[in-house]
Formats: C-alpha cells, sequence, structure tokens
C-alpha cells in the first residue's frame, strides 16, 4: 500500500504529499487562465507550469480547454477580445462568451494574421509584433539587418520540434526567419531562398501553416500567374505548387484551410461549396468535389467564409455585426448545420463610443475559429 495513504479503522490520513506526476496531470486539465493562477500556488507549481514540454503539449491535451472562436474588434488605443467554445451545445444555443480588452501598445491599428498554435502575428508599417491573447502579451520582434521594411511576414509552427518561426520577405530580396524563443532570437538568412518572383504580394492572403507547412499565393515575374508556394517550417525549404485550376481571377479569392491534415482550397457558391484537396504535393496531384448546402433558410452568399474547425465543419458569420450575431457551421461530412448565438457584443462600454456604430453594428472585426490556448510567455 502506498505509504501517503493509509486506511485507519475506517478513516484515511493523507501525509500532505501529491506526488510530481499527479500534480501535472491535474494541471494539464484545467484552462489555460487557471494554469496561470495557480502559477502562484508553490515554486514546485510555477516550475511545471513554465516547463516547455508543459507548455509545448497544454494546448495537445484532449483534457485542456477546447478550440474556441477568437472575435477581434480595434478601436483607438484599445483592442476588444471575445471568445466563446465552438463546439456544439445541445442545450443552450447562446454560448457564454468571455471578453477583455488590452491597451494597443502601437500608434495604428494592426493587420493580424490567423493565429498559428496558440498565437497570433500582428503587423504595423514599421513593426512585427506577436500577440498571445491567452496569456495578454504582445512581443515586439527585432527588425531584420538591413532591411527595415518587410515584404510580408509569415507565421509557422512546426509541430515536431514544437517551434514557432517568423519568416520575412525583405524589400532587398532577401528571405530570413527568426525561430522564437531561440538562444538570440534574432534573424537569420535562410539557405534555399525563395526566387523574388515567387515572393508573396501585397493583398495577398496571409498564408496558412497546416502541419508544419506554410503555404501562402504569389506571382510569377511579370506574367502575373498566380501560384501557391509551400515553405516547410522544420526544414526551411520552398516548393512550387500550381493551382488546380485554370482560372486567373478565381484563383486568389480561393480560402485557404486545413482538410484533414492537408492543403484545401474553397470556393463558396450560392449552393455548396467547391474544394480542392492537395493529396501530393510532390506530384502536384489535387482531388475535387463539389458539397452541397443541405435545404435550409440560410441566404449563403450574404455570408463570409472566415475559416474551418479541427473537426471539419466550415465556419461562415455576417459580414455585419449587429448586437445579436450569429455564426454558422457547416459539416462537410454529415452535410449539416447547426447555429451558435451571440448577444451584446455592440453594447460593451467602449465599443458603443465607436463613431458609426450609433446604428448597433460594426463591420470593421476578425474572426477567428479554432482558436488554441498557449501557456508560451513572450
Amino acid at each position: 500500500m502506498d505509504s501517503d495513504v493509509q486506511n485507519h479503522v475506517g478513516e484515511r490520513r493523507f501525509s500532505g504529499f501529491i506526488p510530481v506526476d499527479v500534480v501535472w496531470n491535474i494541471l494539464s486539465r484545467l484552462p489555460a487562465k487557471s494554469v496561470v493562477r495557480f502559477r502562484s500556488v508553490s515554486k514546485l507549481w510555477s516550475s511545471l507550469t513554465t516547463n516547455p514540454y508543459f507548455i509545448n503539449s497544454f494546448p495537445a491535451l484532449p483534457s485542456a480547454s477546447s478550440p474556441c472562436v477568437l472575435i477581434i474588434f480595434q478601436t483607438g488605443k484599445k483592442i476588444f477580445v471575445f471568445s466563446f467554445p465552438q463546439h456544439q451545445n445541445l442545450i443552450d444555443p447562446y454560448p457564454r462568451v468571455e471578453r477583455y480588452e488590452v491597451t494597443n501598445p502601437y500608434d495604428c491599428d494592426l493587420a493580424c494574421s490567423h493565429p498559428v498554435h496558440g498565437l497570433i502575428l500582428f503587423e504595423t508599417c514599421e513593426n512585427v509584433v506577436l500577440w498571445n491573447p491567452t496569456m495578454r502579451r504582445f512581443l515586439p520582434l527585432p527588425k531584420p539587418e538591413n532591411s527595415l521594411r518587410h515584404l510580408k511576414v509569415l507565421l509557422g509552427y512546426d509541430p515536431t520540434e514544437c517551434k514557432h518561426k517568423v519568416l520575412s520577405f525583405g524589400k532587398d530580396a532577401k528571405v530570413r526567419v527568426l525561430t522564437l524563443g531561440s538562444a538570440q532570437e534574432s534573424w537569420r538568412m535562410i539557405s534555399e531562398a525563395s526566387p523574388k518572383q515567387y515572393f508573396p504580394y501585397r493583398g495577398c492572403q496571409n498564408g496558412r501553416c497546416i502541419n508544419g507547412i506554410i503555404y501562402y499565393e504569389a506571382y510569377v515575374d511579370v506574367s502575373m500567374k498566380t501560384v501557391i508556394m509551400s515553405f516547410d517550417v522544420r526544414f526551411e525549404t520552398f516548393n512550387l505548387i500550381e493551382f488546380p485550376t485554370n482560372d486567373p481571377i478565381s484563383n486568389p479569392f480561393l480560402m485557404m484551410i486545413p482538410y484533414e491534415g492537408k492543403l484545401g482550397l474553397v470556393k463558396s457558391m450560392a449552393t455548396g461549396v467547391n474544394i480542392w484537396i492537395l493529396e501530393d504535393a510532390e506530384n502536384q496531384k489535387w482531388s475535387y468535389k463539389i458539397v452541397h448546402y443541405p435545404p435550409s433558410d440560410k441566404e449563403w452568399m450574404t455570408l463570409d467564409l472566415i475559416g474551418v474547425t479541427s473537426g471539419g465543419e466550415l465556419v461562415y458569420t455576417p459580414r455585419i455585426m449587429y448586437e445579436s450575431f450569429h455564426v454558422v457551421y457547416f459539416d462537410l461530412k454529415r452535410r449539416s448545420i447547426r447555429e451558435t448565438g451571440i448577444e451584446g457584443i455592440t453594447r460593451v462600454e467602449g465599443i458603443r463610443r465607436v463613431e458609426g456604430i450609433r446604428f448597433g453594428s460594426l463591420n470593421d472585426f476578425d474572426v477567428f475559429p479554432d482558436h488554441i490556448e498557449s501557456l508560451l510567455l513572450l
């Protein structure tokens, strides 16, 4: 019998010592905000929860917080953040919404990327900033040497080595990479540079990181032909991928999504979606299918496709946010629809005073599905 737990006449006596593996297991099942709060309990708990292995594995633990939908609205010096669970709740279609606000440390609105393993990349005219919404911390990145202005920056994550990397395409025709958490945390030239004519163009999508590969759109030379470039975050190599369609007008409007661990391109139509799946990147092989919406009263062309959940549901939201805001999920395999409602965002103090919201609506906000919490300290 364990010496820490002994039976004495129908009662148990505890020595007061809890094995480290038990503490680890308990902490791993808590939401991120609780883990952060419990760091002050003891030096042991602080040491465990700041351990790199615990931090890197936390979002992947099945017992940790489930993915959420993140809504970001900026006004002046304030950034308002709203989050709610994206899993289905059969009892209450209006989930509990958590919100907070932080001060924008810069003098302009921040153009934000899609979250990558819990982190968001912000761009300003002069700065590149990483943000952890869970920890509510910003990390301004150093400027690359000899390249004070960049053409584009992209954020990626290597799931094998559990590292975030930032890819920078400079106006000096150089490609640099910064590994977050490295000893020096500085920019370095990468051995295999992407040809300048295959740099991402301004106005393109922010790119998507899927299973350790960053995908982004690029123009080829002056022909203005669009292609997809991929960057392997771990091995730092580039690859050119042709679009599966020969429509130069439609290609830039195809949304990149993760589809069963692969790159998917989605085009939303009035009656359904067209999907191309990159089955074999090396041999440029794509599969294609059409998935029709089930009968409903939804006016799909009035909704924006914003992403996909880890469960394979496409996520749609209205283009304008009123007091009542809804998120529509379309399950591609089951061809089923579910909807989640949110109330009162436009009534939040600080947002109500924004010019243009006098009629109770917002049209300048970002919505990101499938966001996971991160304990990474920036």
